[in-house]
């Protein structure tokens, strides 16, 4: 007579010839696929972090400019090179995987990235150059969207840190009209 015992050792040698002893990274690799990041959260910091250190000379090159005499033509070829280097980044951090980074280890490099980005940009926070400055508005709203869907926090403590880390750029952003991020924090 069968016993579930034996029922349950045979189905598990019979099933256990149809799994791979290869590791999924591997198996992965073979076929092309990227495989899934273990550690996103650092990963995340770090996309983070090299975006803040990117943007430092692109966002430098606003002090060559006068912001009495420059105008939204001298301001476009610098907020689109930063604009490509957020969006690229976002992809990067979109792709990982949600629910996987924490405010502990994201704010911070987020808060660096949007001070690269704006501490240089605050002389030519006029009406003058709003229209220039839009598409950093968005980019910078962008990020800043893909990296709270990736936070497993509340977003309520992930907006406090963020008003208290970006209070000194708040005339900044609220200068160049920014209102998604301004919306987002609550301002």
């Amino acid at each position: 007579m069968f016993s579930i015992a034996k029922i349950a050792t045979f189905a598990v040698l019979a099933l256990g010839t149809f799994t791979s002893a290869v590791p999924v990274e591997e198996r992965a690799a073979e076929s092309g696929l990227k495989a899934r990041q273990t550690d996103a959260t650092s990963s995340v910091a770090s996309i983070l972090n090299e975006l803040a250190t990117t943007l430092g000379p692109i966002a430098g090159q606003f002090s060559s400019l006068n912001p009495s005499t420059a105008s939204s033509s001298d301001v476009s070829p610098i907020v689109n090179s930063i604009v490509s280097e957020i969006s690229s980044s976002a992809a990067k951090i979109q792709a990982l995987p949600a629910g996987t980074s924490t405010t502990s280890d994201t704010l911070q490099p987020l808060a660096n990235v949007f001070s690269a980005a704006l501490t240089p940009a605050a002389p030519f926070a006029t009406s003058a150059f709003r229209p220039a400055f839009s598409p950093l508005g968005i980019a910078l709203g962008s990020l800043l969207n893909v990296v709270v869907h990736l936070v497993d926090e509340l977003l309520v403590v992930v907006k406090l840190t963020l008003n208290t880390l970006l209070g000194g750029l708040i005339v900044t952003l609220s200068g160049l009209n920014f209102v998604v991020i301004l919306g987002f924090l609550g301002i």
